[in-house]
Formats: C-alpha cells, sequence, structure tokens
C-alpha cells in the first residue's frame, strides 16, 4: 500500500459514521421525493392523505386560538371548522381526492387572502407596510380561484412542488449528515434550515463579480450613451430579422434574431435591481423594457405594412407556433431564466447565454404581435404578447430566486432589504398567477384536442381493420366535426357503424365528414 493510498484511509470515514439522523433524514426525503414523481397516481393518494392531516391541525390551531382571544374571534371559528370538514371529506370521499382538495384549499385561500386585504385596508392609516399585506392578501384570493378553476393542473404542479422540495431539503439534510461524518464543524444536532442559511452566508460571488454584473445590466457610467444607443440599435435590427424571418417563415433566420436581441439585459436587470433592494433601478429596467416591446411592436408593423407576406398567416408555422401560449412555454422560460441568470453570474458558463437566448425568444413574439395588429387579427396579437409577457414574469421570478441562491447578493444584505423587495416580489408573482389563468386554458383545450384526435384514429383505424387495401391518409378534429380522407381499394365498411362507434367514444352527437379516394393500379402487363 503506497503512502497516498494509506492517507486515504485515514481520511475516509467509517460507513457506520454516515449513519446519522441527518443522512438517514436526507435519503428518505430524496427518496419520497423521486417516488412522488416517478408515481404521480400513487401520490395523488398520498397528498390527499397528507392535506388531510394538515388540514386538521390547522383546523384545531385557528380554532384554539380564536376561542382563546378575547373577544372571541368567531370568523376564525368558523375557518378552522371549515378546515376540519375539508379534511374529513378527504378521508370519506377518496375517489374524489383531487376535486375534494381543489374546492376545500382554493374555498380557504380565497376566504383568507380576502380576509388579510381587508384587515390592511382597515389599518392602512397606522400600518406603513398596509400595501404589502394587501397585496399579498389578493395573491392568495388569487391562487384559490385558480385553484378551484383548474384543479388537475394545480393538484399536478403541487405534487411536483411537494417532490422538488423534498428532495432539496434531503439533498441539504444529506450534506449536513456527510459533513458530520468527515468531523467537519457542524454541529450534528443542528437543524436543516440552520445550515441553509449558513451555506447561504457563505455563498457570496464576491465584490469584483456584482461590479461586473452591475455594469453589464445597467445602462450607467461614463459609457451609459453608448450602451443606451447600442441597446436600441441592436433591438430595431434584431425585431427586422425576426419579422422578415417570420414574414418568409424561415426558422433559421429567426434564430438569428434571437442571438441578436438585447432584451434579456434590462430584464435581468430588473432581477438583480430586485433582490438588491434597489427601487431606482428596477424602474429604470422595467421601462427599459416597456420602451423595447413599445419599439419592437412598432417595428413589426412597420415591415409588414410595406413588405408583402410572403406566406399565408394560416399557412406560417412561425406565427401559428406563438399566438396560442401553453404552460410548456411557462416552464421553458422558468428554466431558461435560471439558466440566464447563472450564466449571468459564473464566467465559467457564461457562454450559454446565447443557447438560454434561443430557447426563451424574447423578440419574435413582438414580431408575431405586430404583424397581426397591421392584420387587423387583435386576438392573435394578444396571443403572441401573451407569450412574451410569460416569458417575461417567468425570468424576472426565477432569476431573482437564482442570483439569492447564487450570491450575487449577499444573506445578510438581502434580508435587511426583505421590506423593499416583497411588496414589487409580489406583485410580479400575482401578475404571474393572472398570466397563468389563460395559459392552462390554453393548455387544457391542446391537450383535450390532441386526446380526441388520438381517439377518432384509433376507432377509426379498428374501423379499418377487415378492409384490405383501404388506408387512412388524414383525420381532423374540430370541436364536433370530424372530417376522415381515406384512398385504397374495395367497398368501404358500414360509415353508419363508424359513427356510432365515434359517438360512444366521445360521448357527443358529431358531424361527421368522410373523403375516399379509390385508387387504381395499372402496371406494364395492363398496357
Amino acid at each position: 500500500m503506497t503512502l497516498q493510498e494509506d492517507r486515504n484511509d485515514e481520511d475516509r470515514a467509517p460507513l457506520s459514521a454516515y449513519l446519522n439522523n441527518s443522512t438517514i433524514r436526507g435519503v428518505v426525503l430524496i427518496g419520497l421525493g423521486l417516488f412522488a414523481l416517478a408515481a404521480p397516481d400513487a401520490s395523488h393518494f398520498l397528498l390527499g392523505l397528507s392535506v388531510a392531516i394538515a388540514l386538521v391541525t390547522f383546523g384545531a390551531t385557528d380554532i384554539r386560538s380564536a376561542l382563546r382571544s378575547r373577544p372571541r374571534h368567531w370568523i376564525g371559528v368558523l375557518i378552522g371548522t371549515l378546515y376540519i370538514v375539508g379534511a374529513a371529506a378527504l378521508v370519506v370521499r377518496t375517489d374524489q381526492t383531487i376535486a375534494l382538495i381543489a374546492f376545500v384549499v382554493g374555498a380557504v385561500l380565497i376566504a383568507r387572502g380576502l380576509l388579510a386585504a381587508y384587515a390592511a385596508i382597515q389599518v392602512r392609516d397606522t400600518d406603513s407596510s398596509w400595501t404589502y399585506k394587501m397585496t399579498r392578501g389578493f395573491l392568495w384570493a388569487a391562487v384559490g380561484m385558480i385553484v378551484l378553476i383548474v384543479p388537475d393542473a394545480i393538484v399536478g404542479a403541487v405534487i411536483f412542488a411537494i417532490a422538488g422540495a423534498a428532495i432539496i431539503a434531503g439533498s441539504v439534510s444529506l450534506s449536513v449528515g456527510i459533513a458530520v461524518a468527515h468531523d467537519v464543524d457542524v454541529n450534528p444536532d443542528i437543524e436543516t434550515m440552520s445550515f441553509l442559511k449558513a451555506w447561504f452566508r457563505r455563498r457570496d460571488v464576491g465584490d469584483t463579480m456584482r461590479a461586473t454584473v452591475v455594469d453589464n445590466l445597467f445602462f450607467e457610467g461614463p459609457g451609459h450613451v453608448q450602451k443606451q444607443v447600442g441597446f436600441w440599435v441592436l433591438l430595431v435590427l434584431s425585431t427586422a430579422i425576426a419579422t422578415l424571418g417570420i414574414m418568409a417563415d424561415s426558422t433559421a433566420v429567426v434564430i438569428g434574431a434571437m442571438l441578436v436581441a438585447p432584451l434579456m439585459t434590462p430584464i435581468m436587470g430588473v432581477s438583480v435591481a430586485i433582490v438588491n433592494g434597489w427601487p431606482r433601478r428596477v424602474s429604470l429596467s422595467f421601462a427599459t423594457v416597456a420602451g423595447g416591446v413599445a419599439v419592437s411592436i412598432a417595428v413589426a408593423w412597420i415591415l409588414a405594412a410595406w413588405v408583402p407576406q410572403l406566406v399565408p398567416i394560416e399557412a406560417n408555422a412561425q406565427i401559428q407556433s406563438r399566438i396560442s401560449p401553453t404552460l410548456i412555454d411557462l416552464l421553458i422560460a422558468v428554466a431558461a431564466g435560471a439558466a440566464g441568470a447563472y450564466a449571468t453570474i459564473d464566467k465559467r458558463v457564461s457562454s450559454s447565454i446565447t443557447g438560454v437566448a434561443i430557447a426563451v425568444a424574447l423578440v419574435p413574439p413582438l414580431g408575431v404581435a405586430g404583424i397581426m395588429l397591421k392584420a387587423g387579427e387583435f386576438g392573435d396579437a394578444g396571443g403572441a404578447l401573451l407569450l412574451f409577457l410569460t416569458n417575461l414574469v417567468a425570468i424576472i421570478l426565477t432569476a431573482s430566486v437564482v442570483f439569492v441562491v447564487g450570491g450575487l447578493v449577499p444573506f445578510d444584505q438581502f434580508k435587511s432589504n426583505r421590506a423593499k423587495t416583497r411588496t414589487t416580489v409580489v406583485t410580479v408573482a400575482l401578475a404571474a398567477l393572472v398570466i397563468t389563468v389563460p395559459l392552462f386554458f390554453t393548455s387544457e383545450g391542446i391537450i383535450a384536442s390532441a386526446s380526441r384526435q388520438s381517439s377518432v384514429q384509433s376507432v377509426t383505424e379498428d374501423w379499418l381493420a377487415d378492409s384490405e387495401g383501404i388506408s387512412l391518409e388524414r383525420v381532423v378534429v374540430n370541436v364536433d366535426d370530424i372530417s376522415i380522407v381515406m384512398s385504397g381499394e374495395g367497398d368501404l365498411p358500414s360509415v353508419a357503424e363508424l359513427e356510432a362507434s365515434l359517438e360512444e367514444e366521445l360521448g357527443t352527437d358529431i358531424f361527421l365528414d368522410i373523403e375516399y379516394f379509390p385508387s387504381v393500379r395499372i402496371t406494364s402487363d395492363d398496357l
């Protein structure tokens, strides 16, 4: 055995040292999180049970506090009773877990949110933070309304969030256990949150990197005029490239426009200013973003007025893909915002910001909005603008989190600036919820349409199973109107039977339109 191997054996902790409370808790939390992600159906039952236990706990606490107060707070007793009744319903009606969770949680959030907002308004003359408390109350009420409107999607999001939180908490707890096993200066009885706070305090990118980020993201200092000129010139040119690429239905040209577009700079500036508590810089960056939106739409409008539309709007893939944003676009923006923020504060991956610009696509939706406004298609223009707003809000929120976790703002400074930042963050979160509502409906519509399309195609293929020589070419489902195109040789089976099967499958009356093109085969032997 070499000297180096001997030293490695001395440094290696025995296996028993790893079997402490922190490592065991970490492994269990990570395992539960992965199980919830891998088995969502089982997660629904576990979520219902967990929510029931939490509701009983919260309800009993609220009732106890309300009865002990002087005068007694009967509204608190009512809300606590609502908690317990909802928990009982979850236990009794396990077949309707999702719907009951949505109703109970949604109703409670709306009630508490409105009560909090009303209480904040009542003390507006004596409490300087009443605007924050009122906004937070309306925020919770808005969350409750969304839960009632789209329960399935919300429950899925909750399961995903809980699983993610369990994995993160488990990783932190596992880190504590490993540190204890290696005799690192960590208290073995330390709480996970205390360890997490200590870790946050050690995360600091340094004054040099902070100064570099500020110089790159804000139009300040001796060269602020050149920065402003460069930003607006690149914005106009990137919008022109994107608009022309959209009108020509050219993916390559649109990607080129994304690489040139500078809108990510002031958006990241908003996030940096929020976490550092710089209200003036927040306002200036927001103003730059708003001005950039207006200029981009105006440039697209002008180009649409002068340049002929090479590809019809109905057949233009670049336009059609940007007028109906879904939750997938929101998730893309969340991931892109996190990646962009990380690339901003880490020189080793700063080159990745190019890929982020391509993924999030900030300028092309504005180009589509301008083209649609010029064409008088205001609904489609609104859809494109919604896509941009989705990207904007998601990037701001996720980038803010990454900047705090990544150490761009010292942890103690962030804590001292909470009063300055919380109203802004809550307002942006409220905007995110408002934006999320139409995204839910669009996503639900796309999923439902895809499901109906798949069902119709499957039923039609079964109907043609015994008809050799006839092939299914195309199926188009438009609400209750179904168009089917087939080609081949021979007679079709009973169309009435197909219509009856489709109506049974879809559970509604339909209008069926079938186009059948008999084919004729000619070979050399026939000449």
